[in-house]
């Protein structure tokens, strides 16, 4: 329950978005970050890499070099 008169994140239980990435490295919360974002994108765009690439701005070329860097497999998204 809120105390006073304004309802905060905290009253909600909803975690700061950085929380994830506390403790690690700026490479380590980037590279999961990107995975985050390429996965999702991959999902919403039903495994449509170029679909996933538009999405996020890049090219298909590009995309695929981020999912072998970040050894995202498209089967498993």
């Amino acid at each position: 329950m809120a105390e006073g008169t304004q309802i905060t994140p905290e009253d909600l239980d909803l975690a700061s978005p950085f929380e994830k990435y506390e403790g690690k490295g700026l490479r380590e919360a980037r590279e999961e970050l990107e995975r985050d974002l390429i996965q999702r994108a991959i999902s919403r765009s039903r495994g449509n890499i170029s679909k996933a690439a538009e999405e996020l701005g890049i090219s298909r070329p590009t995309l695929y070099e981020m999912m072998e860097r970040l050894k995202i497999i498209k089967k498993e998204v």
